[in-house]
């Protein structure tokens, strides 16, 4: 038989849990937020010349053995007669499950290869070779809305049927 006492530590694990949900979509949806303003800043950023410096595709494996590619590319500039050197190439998603589009990323920019670089005015250390919103630019704030979505939903759910019982 369950006792007020057990109950009351289940409702506290039960709240724990939701408000760590809660804390990692908001965090989340701050950095997404980011994101996807940074994507849609650099659109009106002024452009500077550059060259690729590297280009390849490194390759990882999460802890429950997801394979993860990334195109790396760096890239060096001048912008306000300072030289810079940057790896972005767009705001948002930079990591496949597939090799293949990877490669199609890295292959075009191969070293030595004479690119435009979009530079942040406030910060040109910071920039892009893609400006602007893609569907990547809204995959963590997307991540982040679902884990809010989620703990509104299961949080009062939850602890109606945990104090039903």
């Amino acid at each position: 038989m369950e006792t007020q006492t057990s109950k009351g530590k289940g409702c506290l694990a039960t709240i724990s849990s939701m408000g760590i949900f809660l804390l990692v979509g908001v965090g989340l949806s701050i950095w997404g937020w980011n994101i996807l303003q940074n994507a849609r800043a650099s659109e009106s950023w002024p452009t500077a010349d550059g060259i690729v410096t590297r280009s390849e595709v490194t390759f990882s494996t999460d802890a429950e053995g997801g394979d993860s590619y990334q195109p790396k590319v760096t890239y060096k500039y001048e912008a306000n007669n300072l030289s810079y050197e940057n790896d972005t190439i767009k705001f948002g998603e930079n990591s496949y499950g597939s090799n293949r589009k990877a490669d199609e990323i890295a292959g075009n920019y191969p070293v030595g290869k004479n690119v435009t670089v979009y530079y942040d005015p406030e910060r040109p250390e910071r920039s892009v070779l893609e400006p602007g919103v893609t569907g990547g630019s809204y995959l963590v704030l997307g991540i982040g809305a679902f884990f809010i979505l989620l703990t509104m939903i299961l949080a009062p759910v939850t602890l109606f049927l945990r104090n039903k019982a």
